[in-house]
């Protein structure tokens, strides 16, 4: 039997988001909402691994050390940030800018439609789909299960499920917006994964995004991660400074579940929908 399509197969159920038990009780009791920011995911990557981390957040452009060619061209394309940053690794030079590479960043996993198989005939299914165990172990950097259960009960992880995406997005907006900061400072998107490696050992590539949504840029390495973010594009260091701590929204016991388990193995996810054909 073929399968259908779906109309919107990006469109999505629910979120997720991997944290630390203590994080999660506050997060669901108080609307508890930590902001990071790119450069402490590279540095996370560089101390601990990639994973949770990656060293490659925030790169613009990137061509090879001996490549003079391209060298020139993509300096001289960027060479109006003031800030830009030229990151050695290896053989290759990662063009960055230090501005959006501090800026506030919040992220989650998202559960789209095109993660289910779409039944070709119309009425109700049971609907299934996974969230991979990268996913969950990437946010513990691996560790065994066994090594889990040694943390302190706070240090434990826990996955934090949103069912109402729209209520949770309509609250954020609020509370950031009540510290000053602008509605069209506030980006919401989801990211997006290109093979950075699909143009060989000397090749370079430039996605052209324009900042400071290089951020929401990744390798599809990470591509598991179904990954969408909220991105403080704001130069007001006031607010910066507010979020460089948790800020509360409120409770959302109304709107999401916390779940203190390791899922090393991954997450079965299961449904019912009611199909409906279109014409």
């Amino acid at each position: 039997m073929e399968e259908g399509v779906w109309a919107n197969p990006e469109n999505f159920f629910a979120v997720f988001r991997c944290t630390k038990e203590i994080h999660a009780k506050d997060f669901l009791g108080k609307g508890e909402i930590k902001f990071n920011t790119p450069n402490s995911w590279v540095k996370y990557a560089f101390e601990k691994g990639e994973g949770r981390g990656d060293k490659l957040e925030g790169t613009m452009a990137t061509f090879h050390m001996f490549d003079i060619e391209q060298a020139k061209k993509l300096n001289e394309k960027y060479k109006n940030y003031s800030d830009l940053m030229r990151v050695s690794i290896g053989e290759r030079v990662y063009l960055k800018s230090a501005r959006d590479m501090e800026l506030p960043c919040f992220c989650f996993y998202i559960l789209k439609q095109s993660m289910f198989t779409c039944p070709n005939i119309e009425g109700k299914h049971k609907l299934t789909a996974t969230v991979p165990a990268s996913y969950f172990r990437d946010f513990m950097d691996n560790l065994d299960p066994r090594e889990v259960e040694k943390l302190d009960q706070k240090d434990k992880p826990a996955v934090i499920i949103v069912e109402n995406y729209q209520e949770f997005e309509q609250r954020i907006v609020i509370g950031l917006m009540a510290l000053g900061l602008k509605r069209e400072e506030i980006i919401i998107t989801r990211v997006k994964y290109y093979d950075f490696e699909g143009y060989g050992q000397y090749g370079w590539w430039d996605f052209g995004q324009k900042p400071p949504m290089e951020l929401a840029i990744k390798d599809k390495r990470f591509e598991s991660q179904s990954e969408a973010r909220i991105i403080i594009n704001t130069d007001d260091i006031r607010i910066r400074r507010i979020l460089e701590k948790p800020i509360e929204i409120g409770t959302l016991k109304d709107i999401a579940l916390v779940s203190n388990t390791y899922l090393h193995e991954g997450m079965l996810i299961e449904l019912t929908a009611d199909i409906k054909l279109l014409d």
